[in-house]
């Protein structure tokens, strides 16, 4: 199977993974066989990558650090709690406490997986799988440092919540397509403070949970907001955080143009020191898979292939199964292998939307 975007797919193509809706419905199921409808409806819900069936790869085992059930659920909840607070009613702490550790325990089971991009974004809840993949890149990088339980349940509470003061934003300013600037970009700078005062309340949530919410916008060289923090001024729960919330920003192009995870994790370490804190970015680094199991690319030798195969400890040299050679022309029977771990010379040059 191959991982493409939607506006590159064609009429017969057949679904490899399911796609879900709200409400974890399942919108198209795996096995269907595209039609121009569907392919339409697919954009329309905001979905931005498939997984389709192609026999000369043939299927591709993607464990997910966190499966798709649980993050959906997830996602609910903090869909729930937007609501709650844009009622006037509080939090439901219970059910946030349940989808941490729902979360937590998956993180810890399977940490020693590489994250892939989520494909779960639906249209019109963007904001709360945002807030679900956070979430998890937070934790993954917390168990990198060491982190006990208790640790990460505070860091997964905050991340996943860390956003939740944009329930108190204007919706004119909240759905807004454009970039923001004036006065309308510093309201929006407040929903780190709004945050902050309504976790802070809540007995049942730790105050550095809070503190994520308040300080993920801030920069290690002091040039955030909303205080202007410095270094180890910003706890570290939020410079993970940060880390981890401009990462999915960034790959899910929320804020205008997306970026291909290698080119998310070439940002992140040239800000490092400068946005974030050095240490959280390299740790952060190792955990993502730059070059998730599917995508097409370009070897700097002129082959195209397909990443099959990603080792943990090594994730900017994959195995790609090479579909075309140096001068553009299809393989017809046999697909050689690359591994670029034992091809030192070798070495992805380009990412294809293809």
């Amino acid at each position: 199977m191959r991982r493409i975007p939607v506006e590159k797919l064609q009429i017969g193509m057949r679904l490899a993974r399911p796609i879900y809706a709200r409400g974890r419905r399942v919108l198209l199921d795996k096995e269907i066989e595209l039609k121009e409808s569907y392919i339409k409806r697919l954009a329309e819900f905001g979905i931005t990558h498939v997984y389709i069936y192609d026999e000369r790869i043939g299927d591709l085992e993607i464990n997910e650090i966190v499966n798709e059930e649980t993050r959906l659920q997830a996602a609910e909840v903090v869909r729930q709690a937007v609501a709650n607070i844009r009622f006037g009613v509080g939090l439901n702490a219970r059910e946030i406490k349940q989808s941490v550790m729902a979360i937590m325990d998956e993180v810890l089971l399977n940490r020693e997986t590489l994250a892939h991009l989520s494909e779960i974004r639906i249209a019109g809840e963007l904001l709360f799988h945002h807030s679900v993949n956070v979430a998890i890149y937070a934790l993954l990088t917390g168990i990198a440092m060491k982190y006990n339980k208790n640790q990460l349940f505070d860091l997964g509470a905050g991340a996943l919540l860390h956003d939740i003061g944009k329930s108190r934003m204007p919706a004119r300013i909240l759905n807004t397509c454009e970039p923001l600037a004036g006065p309308e970009a510093e309201e929006m700078k407040n929903h780190t403070i709004y945050g902050f005062e309504l976790l802070r309340k809540e007995n049942d949530l730790s105050l550095l949970s809070a503190h994520v919410a308040f300080q993920h916008h801030e920069c290690f060289d002091g040039s955030g907001y909303p205080r202007g923090l410095k270094g180890e001024e910003i706890h570290e729960y939020a410079r993970i955080a940060a880390v981890a919330n401009t990462y999915d920003l960034l790959v899910s192009g929320l804020q205008g143009r997306r970026l291909f995870p290698y080119q998310t994790i070439e940002f992140i370490i040239a800000q490092a020191g400068h946005a974030f804190d050095p240490e959280v970015a390299k740790l952060f680094s190792t955990n993502i898979a730059v070059y998730p199991l599917g995508s097409t690319v370009r070897l700097n030798t002129g082959e195209k292939g397909v990443v099959i195969r990603i080792p943990k400890n090594y994730p900017t040299r994959p195995v790609i199964k090479v579909l075309c050679d140096s001068t553009g022309n299809l393989h017809q029977e046999e697909f050689p292998e690359v591994d670029l771990l034992k091809e030192l010379t070798v070495f992805i040059d380009e990412v294809l939307d293809e």
